[in-house]
């Protein structure tokens, strides 16, 4: 027999006596395979394979606008914010006082390996809450919106400016837009990104106009031609819904189908 879980255990080709297991969800569907791994702090975890029909979403009307950021995590074009976490940093004073007991144990002593779990324990926990909360939002942002546009960004570019790196980690974009990319095509959604290049901060929502000067200080600012008070992320997230809807619009011809993406809240 293969891989199988009966009565709490789990039972894999060369475990065929079986193991206690504590189950994370319900198995469903046929087991294909599964991958055992151990973590720094001596956990051991099996991530398992099963084949599955995915049903789609019913189709809704709601569309909306993402722009990331450091402060608020995301700002959606239907103004809500979501704040940062920032597990790590809630957390940092703790890690540097691990790292400090670990660096005063004796090499390949019992209480250095013990130091080194306790340092271990700590970030494990940073990362199973931050994958927790980028879980949960992706996959409610799926939930409550047929199409969701943000920004392509070049996060191995903005990563090179050194005052920004460790915060710019933190916040794992790149794994949040992953889970938005694959739960959109389980699900029948629709994700767009718009090149990285289109001036979403900079242009005016109501008028077009572009301020070349906007720097990333200023958080608010006017419209000089039409006299508009900008949020600077809130008419990010709004240009960029504007501009994903425009992309899906121009593919839509190219491919002679009808436009269906109007609209940007």
């Amino acid at each position: 027999m293969g891989i199988h879980v009966k009565k709490g255990k789990l039972f894999l080709p060369k475990l065929k006596q079986g193991i206690k297991i504590k189950l994370h969800r319900p198995l469903e569907g046929r087991i294909i395979c599964g991958t055992v791994s151990k973590t720094p702090t001596g956990k051991y975890f099996v991530s398992i394979t099963v084949e599955k029909e995915i049903e789609k979403l019913p189709k809704i009307d709601t569309k909306v606008g993402i722009d990331l950021g450091l402060k608020d995590f995301v700002i959606l074009s239907n103004g809500e914010k979501i704040e940062n976490p920032k597990f790590k940093r809630t957390q940092l004073k703790k890690l540097k006082f691990l790292h400090r007991q670990l660096s005063k144990k004796k090499k390949a002593s019992n209480n250095r390996n013990k130091a080194r779990k306790k340092l271990a324990r700590k970030y494990e926990q940073v990362t199973f809450k931050k994958r927790d909360f980028l879980q949960k939002l992706s996959t409610r942002l799926i939930n409550e919106n047929q199409v969701i546009c943000l920004e392509d960004l070049n996060v191995k570019g903005m990563v090179k400016n050194h005052k920004l790196a460790d915060s710019i980690h933190e916040v794992s974009w790149s794994e949040f837009v992953t889970m938005l990319k694959y739960k959109a095509e389980w699900y029948g959604r629709t994700i767009v990104q718009v090149n990285r290049f289109f001036p979403s901060s900079k242009s005016c929502f109501e008028c077009g106009y572009i301020k070349n000067d906007l720097t990333l200080d200023d958080r608010e600012w006017t419209c000089p031609e039409c006299g508009t008070h900008h949020d600077r992320d809130y008419n990010a997230a709004k240009n960029i819904l504007r501009q994903g809807l425009n992309l899906m619009n121009e593919k839509s011809r190219r491919l002679g189908r009808p436009s269906k993406a109007r609209g940007a809240a």
